[in-house]
């Protein structure tokens, strides 16, 4: 497997790329941390689109926060997009270590809450790569919270999302939580049109309108499908049962007005973090063949 890491720029930010046979990954290092750019490599010298959202007019901001897209990593509390904490640390400056077969960004301690965002990828195939979502402690005092994966995709025409429900065996349960206002003005339909269930997968078809659902999904996966790209990007989080999540969810989405972007958003597990120490969300993000999410039966074979 042959692997690229070299330093770049992307909207004029310093950042890392990450190449492959069948993959481009960009990951910002100026401030963050985040990753701008995902996406399949094609024939040589042209590679497919970004399925990530990235605002290069840098129209979306909350105060002195900028939304800029991508994947980034963000402290969770229970309803953890209420919290300021959340927004506190994501457009600041980072340290960069390059691996064998990846790279590891880290953004700075923040100075009142004393948490920093990690992000540490590695290159497990040529179309799967480990993504660790990571919070240090650097405060003496202790820490609790969980970790909050948020990956801003960009839909196009026909593009379809997947989370796939219930797991095998005898026992099957799973969670839906319904948000209908938050944060103020936001807020979203609990009849929605975008938002279908099958017996198997809770199917998103982004409609322009805001769209949010929270899911205790055991198989831990959230996709989406690209017609145009003749491909599914997969993110896929361990389920840990019985351990503490928001609302019992591991899983969500979140889809902006006029389709702008869809977050796939997974949730690790909440815990006490001591003085130094570390608590660590991993996804494995997959390029795959299109999954038809609509005709999924069972549990999803990640091969």
């Amino acid at each position: 497997m042959a692997i690229s890491i070299k330093e770049t720029e992307f909207d004029g930010l310093a950042a890392v790329e990450i190449l492959t046979s069948k993959a481009r990954m960009v990951v910002i290092t100026s401030m963050g941390p985040r990753i701008a750019f995902f996406g399949a490599r094609k024939t040589a010298g042209r590679d497919g689109r970004n399925l990530l959202f990235w605002d290069f007019p840098r129209k979306y901001n909350r105060d002195q926060w900028k939304l800029m897209g991508g994947h980034r990593v963000w402290a969770m509390r229970p309803l953890g997009d209420e919290a300021e904490e959340t927004y506190a640390d994501d457009n600041r400056a980072c340290s960069v270590r390059v691996t064998a077969r990846g790279v590891e960004v880290r953004g700075a301690s923040h100075p009142v809450f004393k948490t920093a965002m990690t992000l540490g990828i590695k290159v497990l195939a040529d179309d799967t790569f480990i993504i660790d979502n990571r919070i240090t402690n650097t405060s003496e005092m202790v820490w609790s919270g969980g970790v909050w994966g948020l990956t801003c995709t960009l839909p196009k025409a026909n593009t379809r999302y997947g989370i796939p429900l219930g797991r095998d065996g005898a026992w099957d349960i799973f969670l839906i939580g319904y948000p209908k206002r938050w944060a103020g003005a936001q807020h979203a339909k609990v009849v929605d049109p975008a938002v279908r269930l099958t017996e198997h997968c809770m199917l998103v078809t982004p409609k322009g309108q805001i769209s949010k659902r929270m899911v205790q999904a055991p198989q831990g996966i959230i996709g989406m499908t690209d017609p145009g790209e003749k491909l599914s990007f997969i993110k896929h989080c361990e389920y840990v049962d019985g351990a503490a999540y928001p609302m019992g969810c591991n899983i969500a989405f979140y889809a902006g007005k006029k389709n702008f972007m869809l977050e796939m958003e997974t949730m690790g597990t909440s815990q006490t973090v001591l003085p130094g120490a570390s608590l660590t969300s991993r996804e494995t993000w997959m390029l795959r063949k299109p999954v038809d999410w609509a005709r999924l039966k069972g549990t999803l074979a990640l091969k």
